[in-house]
């Protein structure tokens, strides 16, 4: 029979674990053809009971997962047979957040063309937001916004990306959310406003600036009715620095911007004390200001260990 570890879950903030697409890929590579695959013995499921999204027939079932445009298969018309985890997975009983990929754009995993990438009309940029937008909305129930972390206008970074100041990653990054407001799909997915920077004046800048974007009172006259940010993502110094957290949840509070936003998550945080932390956020949130937000917080560690041979 197997584990629901989802059950478990009661008013604790939700770990999401971030999927591997070689986990994914390879797992489907033994579902399409099993016999020329060995299975360890005692394994009653077989290989396909890796498949933890399953309600049965797995090993244990857990329901929620974060999955990244910057290791997924792009293609739409590919990506439903490659990574069957994820795309035929049961939508009413599982949730995937998706990831924009931002990280992988800026650390070049993604490619991007950044001679133009600062114009708000730059035909390429506009192509890889499409891209990704699109494999979003066919892919996740929730989703972030498209950022472009700070760290790419730093270090051997700027060397790659060309750009030379914080406000130049707040650029693109606002050309991209303005991209997506435009051209979303309305109940398509959900979106993430995204909030990064190094530090914390970097934040309280990045926050001020696209705090907009999650007040329908600004969004729907110039995009349209339905397309305001649904929830928030914490990214850049945000979901490491507790003070820059707090410091924004006060800004979001104070700003009349948690009521209706029934996401929030941190992204790349794994430590057992910030688990603990984002519990008692989450409880101090649904008890004053929106009873049906969840925290989430997500770490690739179940899958980095196996890669270092240190989980089996």
């Amino acid at each position: 029979m197997t584990r629901d570890l989802g059950k478990t879950q009661s008013d604790w903030a939700v770990y999401l674990p971030a999927l591997s697409g070689f986990y994914t890929k390879q797992l489907q590579k033994y579902v399409d053809k099993p016999e020329e695959h060995r299975c360890p013995p005692g394994f009653e499921h077989g290989l396909e009971g890796l498949d933890f999204m399953r309600p049965e027939d797995s090993y244990f079932f857990y329901p929620w997962g974060l999955y990244s445009a910057g290791h997924a298969e792009l293609d739409l018309t590919k990506c439903d047979d490659r990574e069957g985890m994820v795309h035929q997975r049961d939508t009413n009983r599982t949730m995937i957040l998706g990831d924009s990929g931002g990280f992988q754009i800026a650390t070049g995993v993604l490619k991007m063309d950044w001679s133009n990438a600062l114009d708000p009309n730059d035909p390429a940029r506009e192509a890889v937001c499409a891209k990704i937008l699109r494999w979003l909305e066919h892919t996740a129930d929730w989703a972030m916004t498209l950022d472009i972390p700070a760290f790419a206008a730093t270090g051997h970074f700027a060397k790659k990306t060309g750009l030379t100041r914080f406000e130049d990653t707040l650029d693109i990054s606002e050309h991209n959310l303005k991209y997506f407001l435009t051209h979303r799909k309305i109940g398509a997915t959900k979106f993430l406003n995204v909030l990064s920077g190094s530090d914390e004046r970097e934040s309280k800048l990045w926050y001020d600036r696209v705090k907009v974007y999650s007040d329908p009172k600004h969004v729907e006259p110039i995009y349209g009715e339905g397309k305001t940010l649904e929830g928030y993502a914490f990214a850049g110094i945000n979901m490491r620095n507790m003070y820059c957290a707090l410091s924004r949840l006060l800004d979001l509070i104070d700003d009349g911007l948690v009521e209706g936003k029934d996401w929030i998550h941190f992204l790349g945080t794994g430590k057992l004390n910030w688990a603990c932390h984002l519990t008692s956020i989450q409880r101090q949130l649904r008890k004053h200001h929106n009873p049906n937000i969840t925290v989430s917080f997500d770490a690739a560690s179940p899958f980095v260990n196996v890669a270092y041979g240190q989980t089996y």
